[in-house]
């Protein structure tokens, strides 16, 4: 890709956060500590970079805030079309946290891609935030949205936390992520067990899964090809 075409992929990218911004998304949550949080290695995120990369303009959804150093590092090692589409703040909602068709309704708001349209999705860690009926709810409408061969990569905690907070990914480089204390009123209490996983975000395919000593497991799921067709 020349230097034009990636300066021109950086400035689409930073228009759509800036309009987000303009419209009253909060690019950062309350809370938020500019240099917080410790550094981690990432097994999944060069990997879903370099499938990225392999399409000529891959298409992005980030469950995350808007992130101006993810903005700008994923514009400069992808020319995608990024939609920041921040769950956090919905789930701690009170009709999220029983009502699963009000949580439905809100998805299918929120996110509004075609079925089929999205390369891949950065889902972070926002299933260890939900109950069973929420996280399936959620599990659909992702799977719905990814293109055959396209990737989720989602983060799964591996032991209960217990602190009113809740993780922003700060990109650092493709093997390493910042983790972010947020406040919240959710918190990751549940672990999900890899069977569990499984089932919840079939008809995904697990690609790579790591268990990795900062207690967290990291995944990549791939929504299978068509019949006949490549990935």
């Amino acid at each position: 890709m020349s230097d034009g075409e990636n300066n021109r992929s950086l400035a689409g990218l930073w228009n759509r956060a800036r309009r987000f911004l303009a419209a009253g998304v909060r690019a950062e949550p309350a809370g938020w500590e500019p240099d917080g949080g410790a550094v981690h290695p990432s097994r999944t995120l060069r990997p879903f970079l370099q499938s990225m990369a392999e399409w000529p303009a891959p298409v992005n959804v980030d469950l995350g805030p808007v992130i101006g150093s993810n903005v700008t590092f994923l514009g400069s090692h992808l020319a995608c079309k990024l939609y920041p589409e921040d769950l956090y703040p919905d789930l701690d909602q009170p009709f999220a946290r029983g009502d699963v068709d009000g949580l439905g309704t809100m998805l299918a708001a929120k996110l509004r891609q075609d079925p089929g349209s999205v390369d891949g999705i950065l889902a972070w860690d926002v299933f260890d935030y939900v109950g069973r009926g929420e996280a399936a709810a959620l599990a659909r409408r992702l799977a719905s949205l990814l293109r055959p061969g396209g990737l989720m990569m989602a983060l799964f905690t591996t032991e209960p936390r217990h602190e009113a907070a809740s993780r922003r990914y700060v990109i650092v480089d493709a093997d390493h992520l910042r983790h972010r204390p947020a406040p919240g009123a959710r918190w990751a209490r549940k672990v999900w067990p890899l069977r569990d996983i499984e089932v919840l975000l079939a008809p995904l395919e697990v690609y790579q899964s790591h268990l990795l000593a900062h207690h967290q497991r990291e995944m990549l799921l791939r929504r299978p090809a068509a019949p006949g067709k490549e990935g």
